[in-house]
């Protein structure tokens, strides 16, 4: 289905992105008792050779499905090397831990990004939406989108990206590390949001 996204709309779900990620940094900040900045850019629709742009990459990601009122999922995604001064930065009272800390540590990120952007979608437009467990994949990009694919049951004919931004200060330290969040849809859902969103528009 060719879906034409006008301005207003990505506006509208740029809104929301920066609702989610004000949430997503108070919570984060909360859990690790730091002062964390988590920023995004704009959100932008992606076509299927953008997906592969940085193919030869080690990254590490995290696949959240999505049912309900929507089907697809999110996706965060980080270059290896980040994700581990990630979660030894958020592990700081336990140095040290093995990599089964790290990743849970990494999941925890993921769980909250995701679900601060999907439950500020669910108020924003009342809609219903049921979260998985988070699955974790490791590769390049590329593999990393085919098990998504799997988890979200192939359920992503339209893909949108996120650029995320962390900054975390502690008393000793401050880093910037970045990462991308994507959001994957399909073409039934992704018309029910344009769809609720239009029905704002005209109240």
């Amino acid at each position: 289905m060719n879906i034409v996204l006008e301005k207003f709309y990505y506006d509208a779900l740029n809104e929301v992105g920066n609702i989610g990620m004000g949430n997503a940094t108070t919570a984060l900040s909360q859990l690790v008792d730091k002062s964390i900045k988590v920023s995004s850019s704009s959100l932008t629709l992606l076509k299927a050779r953008d997906l592969n742009e940085n193919i030869n990459s080690d990254r590490i990601g995290a696949i959240v499905r999505v049912m309900g009122d929507l089907n697809g999922g999110f996706i965060l995604m980080i270059e290896q090397d980040n994700s581990d001064i990630l979660a030894e930065m958020l592990l700081k009272e336990n140095p040290g831990e093995d990599n089964y800390m790290k990743r849970s540590a990494f999941i925890e990120v993921a769980n909250i990004l995701a679900g601060s952007y999907y439950n500020a979608l669910s108020k924003f437009l009342n809609l219903s939406i049921i979260p998985s467990i988070p699955a974790i994949s490791e590769g390049n990009s590329d593999e990393i989108f085919t098990k998504a694919r799997k988890v979200t049951s192939g359920r992503m004919d339209h893909v949108f990206s996120l650029t995320t931004l962390f900054e975390i200060k502690g008393e000793d330290q401050h880093r910037s590390l970045s990462g991308d969040m994507f959001m994957l849809l399909d073409s039934t859902s992704l018309q029910s949001i344009l769809d609720r969103i239009e029905e704002m528009r005209t109240r």
